[in-house]
């Protein structure tokens, strides 16, 4: 690899060094076992949108017995973790896009309010992109959106619904649906075909765990049902889900949005309680490096015009060498007698690796008249021992005191003198090859 590769290679690496890590990377896990739930300390951990309340060992979305000055009808609420999440990162609705997954279990107990035979509306288990309770949720809006918002792509959520009262979009009045920015669910099947009946009777209260279990890399959802208790241990999970879809919630939900649940009555009332919840989220760090992205905004361009800058010198001082060497070729032609070139500059200035195993590395001589001399052997010369005079002046300089010394010692012919061998002007410095002996001198060295 040439030098100007070498350092297009190293500025490169640099550049990558320098650049921020993917923001893809760094999935966490978030585990929360929640319930039985009292006042102290999960007003703490939850938000509470009134009238919902925390009472009875459990979250209760909805006014309960216990509720003072609320009335049970025409009623919203939401009770909601405060803990955010990052559930996707890249573009929004993209194959690019990596999306977190999460799996929730809960038990609920949905009952009617003094036996009334008359129940509604249902309440549901959200994604919501904030902790605030939407106004005119109440009725059939399950506490989700309202007659102005309904259907809206800004609503960023999902929710999975346990209704219990039939609208004219609704399969009947005991059904789990998957909704969309709206409470018409995209997706939504009946529980009475599978002998499940979400809402309590008055005689025996009916409780269910409900797991809703999403898959962010096959960007799927599913939900399923079992009967539970109120205290005792979790049912396991049935091997067959009661709804599954496809849902890609980089196309839906904000990027950072809120777990937790809302619930709502009409003039039909009931008793919507969670009394346990599990909830395992896989979220993307929310870790920000403002000065690294500043920096990196800044420094890659800067480096990139850097790299072309010494890419581009290096190229230009090789090519002015190469013009300047030839120019030295040329003067050298018409010297009579023409010394003998040496092209393999590098064995001279390195040595080859035999003598340098035989005689040890070529040895500094001394210095004078700009130039450094070597003592060494050539191997080409059957180890013959040479001095190498090395001009160290800048590059025109140096050229000019090579040809002056050159065509001095090329003329001279003395049994006192030591004899030119050759000349090496095609390196990047040019070198005079001169046989060396101890006993005479070159008239410019300093043995």
């Amino acid at each position: 690899m040439d030098q100007a590769a070498k350092l297009g290679t190293a500025v490169v690496l640099l550049c990558l060094w320098a650049a921020p890590p993917c923001a893809a990377g760094g999935l966490k896990i978030f585990t929360g076992t929640f319930g039985p739930f009292t006042e102290d300390p999960y007003y703490k951990i939850f938000t509470v949108k009134e009238p919902a309340s925390i009472n009875n060992d459990a979250l209760q979305i909805t006014p309960d017995s216990a509720n003072q000055g609320f009335k049970y009808n025409d009623q919203s609420g939401r009770v909601m973790y405060k803990k955010r999440f990052k559930l996707w990162v890249g573009p929004n609705g993209s194959e690019s896009a990596r999306v977190g997954s999460f799996n929730t279990s809960f038990i609920v107990n949905l009952s009617p309010v003094n036996n009334n035979s008359v129940t509604g509306e249902g309440m549901a288990f959200v994604i919501a992109p904030d902790l605030d309770l939407t106004p005119g949720s109440d009725g059939q809006y399950l506490g989700l959106t309202n007659l102005t918002t309904d259907g809206n792509d800004t609503n960023h959520l999902v929710a999975v619904e346990l209704d219990t009262f039939k609208q004219e979009f609704d399969p009947d009045s005991n059904h789990i649906g998957l909704n969309i920015n709206s409470v018409r669910s995209n997706a939504n099947v009946s529980l009475t075909p599978l002998g499940i009946k979400l809402m309590s009777n008055g005689t025996e209260a009916f409780f269910y765990n409900i797991w809703v279990q999403y898959d962010g890399n096959n960007k799927s959802i599913e939900v399923y049902i079992a009967e539970a208790t109120q205290e005792g241990p979790y049912p396991p999970r049935p091997e067959k889900s009661v709804l599954s879809s496809h849902l890609d919630l980089s196309r839906v939900v904000n990027q950072y949005s809120y777990f937790g649940f809302s619930a709502s009555t009409s003039n039909a009332t009931q008793l919507n309680c969670v009394l346990r919840w599990n909830l395992t989220v896989e979220y993307f760090s929310e870790k920000k490096f403002p000065l690294v992205k500043v920096s990196v905004a800044a420094g890659v361009p800067t480096l990139a015009v850097v790299a072309a800058a010494v890419v581009l010198g290096f190229i230009l001082r090789k090519r002015r060498i190469i013009m300047s060497n030839s120019s030295i070729l040329g003067a050298l032609k018409n010297l009579p007698g023409t010394p003998r070139e040496f092209i393999n500059s590098r064995r001279l200035e390195e040595g080859d690796e035999q003598v340098r195993r035989e005689k040890q590395s070529w040895v500094r001589a001394g210095v004078r008249g700009y130039g450094v001399f070597f003592r060494g052997f050539l191997q080409s010369e059957n180890l013959e021992e040479v001095a190498v005079k090395r001009f160290s002046r800048d590059s025109i300089k140096g050229q000019d005191d090579f040809l002056a010394e050159l065509t001095i010692i090329n003329r001279l012919r003395h049994k006192h003198l030591v004899r030119l061998l050759g000349e090496s002007a095609s390196s990047i410095v040019p070198l005079l090859i001169i046989y060396f002996s101890s006993c005479r001198s070159d008239d410019f060295g300093t043995y």
